[in-house]
Formats: structure tokens, sequence, C-alpha cells
């Protein structure tokens, strides 16, 4: 059977997918992509192809439509490689795309017999896009429920739907709620997962931004930090802030933050080029320890993994919106984890109790709440449920794909 993934970037969530699919004989898989370089990651058996946008939004574009032209752009270029993947003999039955930015806008279009899944990440509401600017005023707002224009037509034109937690499902209007599974990207816990040897040994860090490797002996307290952007949205100005006094208090704390100095998602420092590291940094100034504070940039997987495995304190903060697989991951590897209580941050962990719980809007606390829990050296571990595995993700997608290829047949 042809199967078409759709990503603007590659692999990201249908790594583990595209590599099951892949893996029978009797599919033929392509990844349609708009990241250029995706062939230095090659999948076995899956065949890499690149869309290109002919152009960018217009300038004058209405400002609520611009998110909207870009869409529409994005699901031109998607089709006009399809049609050359028509011609070449590739007929998809199944297409699973990254919903919500345009790339299924046009698939039923071209493809009316096919199967189509949209993986859809998030339903933008007042009470969460808050978090995302910093002045969220009238003409923020409108703007920002306009981004659902997109979301809802692919919604509508695809035959099912796919969220990762029930936390995201619960964004989506109820009407559309029923088309959508909670089927989350899988967590491989065969790579993530815990090793309490490594509490014994010396071990190095070499990442990107590390002017020498970082030596971690055991007589070290460790604590950790693993972010894609230092920014407001993941409470990296509360982590840094407590964190950079927690140095002055425990003599033998080392601070890792893993990670580059950009927003991923929202709004700038207002000073320093926007950086909420050096606006913080400098709002701190040179106090005691800022010698064991350690920036790495972003660390290979295995580095990263034995950040996760090592740390004696990991913290995943966050404001509400779409969970970061850190968290997953820190909970694989049996991290010893400080989480602020939010929904998007409920259910990940098999034991509730194991987890040390603050209030981001508390500082005091936060910082209390990190030496106490940092000096007491506790062993005690956090355990993923199993149901964010990628093996029962994996399981979860074959039911979804089974049943609706066999609706399609009928």
């Amino acid at each position: 059977m042809d199967i078409l993934f759709i990503h603007g970037n590659y692999p990201a969530q249908f790594k583990h997918l595209a590599a099951a699919l892949g893996a029978s004989r009797e599919n033929s898989v392509v990844f349609l992509t708009g990241r250029q370089d995706a062939a230095t990651q090659p999948i076995q058996g899956v065949t890499i192809r690149c869309f290109k946008l002919h152009r960018s939004a217009h300038p004058s574009t209405h400002h609520y439509l611009t998110a909207t032209e870009e869409s529409i752009l994005k699901g031109q270029a998607v089709i006009r490689e399809i049609n050359s993947l028509l011609e070449e003999g590739f007929d998809p039955k199944l297409v699973i795309t990254h919903g919500g930015v345009g790339l299924g806008l046009f698939i039923k279009d071209l493809l009316p017999k096919t199967i189509h899944i949209g993986l859809f990440e998030w339903y933008f509401k007042k009470a969460t896009a808050k978090w995302l600017l910093n002045n969220y005023g009238l003409d923020e707002q409108l703007k920002t429920r306009m981004r659902n224009l997109n979301i809802l037509e692919e919604l509508s034109s695809c035959d099912a739907g796919v969220v990762p937690t029930a936390w995201q499902h619960q964004q989506f209007p109820k009407e559309f709620q029923n088309k959508l599974s909670v089927i989350f990207d899988g967590i491989d816990t065969d790579f993530f997962h815990p090793y309490n040897e490594v509490d014994i040994q010396t071990i190095q860090i070499t990442g990107e931004e590390l002017d020498k490797p970082l030596v971690i002996t055991p007589d070290m307290v460790i604590l950790s930090y693993a972010t894609r952007g230092m920014e407001t949205l993941r409470g990296f100005p509360e982590f840094l802030r407590s964190a950079s006094k927690a140095l002055q208090k425990i003599e033998n704390l080392h601070v890792v933050i893993a990670g580059r100095d950009r927003r991923a998602y929202s709004y700038d420092a207002p000073t320093h080029e926007g950086s909420w590291k050096k606006y913080i940094l400098a709002e701190m100034g040179n106090f005691k320890g800022l010698e064991r504070l350690h920036f790495t940039g972003l660390l290979p997987y295995p580095q990263y993994r034995m950040v996760l495995q090592r740390s004696n304190l990991h913290c995943y903060f966050t404001r509400p919106y779409v969970t970061s697989w850190s968290l997953f991951e820190a909970a694989a590897c049996g991290a010893r984890l400080c989480v602020n209580e939010t929904e998007a941050t409920e259910g990940i962990v098999k034991n509730q109790s194991d987890v040390t719980w603050i209030d981001l809007d508390n500082p005091q606390a936060i910082e209390k709440t990190m030496v106490s829990r940092l000096r007491k050296r506790s062993q005690q571990r956090c355990e993923i449920r199993q149901e964010f595995s990628v093996t029962n993700s994996l399981k979860k997608w074959e039911a979804l794909i089974n049943n609706l290829l066999k609706i399609n047949i009928a």
C-alpha cells in the first residue's frame, strides 16, 4: 500500500510511525517535508521528498489573515508535489498530515478516495493564548482566533484526527472532539530509561555551547532544565531566578541548562535583544556560584539522557500549552521531577506523589522547594505511565488505521 506522510519538519512526531509502516515490504512509504536537509536523517523503508513554497505571504495581507495565507501557500506546495508523485505512479491510499498549518487543506480535492488522518496539536483559546503574547489586547485576541480557521478547515475535511494528550483534546470544540482520537507521539522507553548507577559515576557532557567538557562527579548536586527555547511560556525566567538563588545556598550545586537561547513560542524579553537568558542574568548580577551555572546548548540524545538520569532534580515548567516531549522523556528516565501544577502536566507520571509540585506564580516557594529537595538528596524517582510508550502508541495507530481502511474498502 502506498502511504504518504506530510510534515513541515522531519521526522518530528511521525518518526516511529513512519519507521514502523516503512518496515513492511507490503508498503511504499513517502515522507513529504518542508525541511530541505531531511535526507541527512534517513529512515529505513521511507523515501523522502521535499516541498517548497513558491512565495511568502504578501506584506499587504490583513494581519489577521497572514497565517491563513501562509497555510494556503503550504497547501498549494504540498499538492504540487503530490501531483508529481501521482505522475510517477505513487498513489497513496493513506495520507497522514501534521494538521492545522495548511499541509492537509487540499488533500481531499486531489485524492477524494484516500483516507486522510490529521495530527492536530492545538486549538487557540483566549484563556491559553494569552501566554503566547506579551500584550494580549483585543486586536491580538481577534487575530489569534482567526488562526483557528486553518485548523477547523483541515479538521472538517480529514477522515479522522489525532491529538497527543487528553489535555490537548479538551481544547478543541465539542462538536469535533468525537472525530479526534488521543494517541501520544510515543517515547522510546528502550532508549529513555532509568539508570541508577549513573549517580556513582563520573560523566562528561560536551554541549555545543560549552568551551570544554562539563565533568560531573558523584559529589556534585545537579539541578537540570531542558528546553527548545528559553522563554516565558516554559517558565524559564522563574527557573533561572530560583536556580540562581539556590546556587548561593548549596555550595556543591551545579545547574545544567540544555537548550538554545531563543523563543520558540512566546514573546521576547523587553531588552537584551529579546533574550530572556541575558535579561535575567543581568538582573541577577555577579552572584555567588555563577561559575556553577552551565548553559550547554543542544545536547546529543545520549548525553541529554545522561543528564536526565543523573540529575538530582529536573525542573519542567510550563504555562497551559502543548506539553513538551522533555517531560515525558524525563519521567521515562526515572528523573527526580519538579513540575508546576497545571492541566498540561497532569497524569503523565505513574504516581503523582513522586513529583515535587510547585506554583509557578509563587517565586519564593519555588526557591524554597528547590533548595529543600536538593539538600535532601532524595532517591525518589518518577515512572512514566506506559500509555505514553512507543509500543502503546503504535498499537493505537494500528487500530485507528485498520478501522478507517476497512470502512474505506466497504
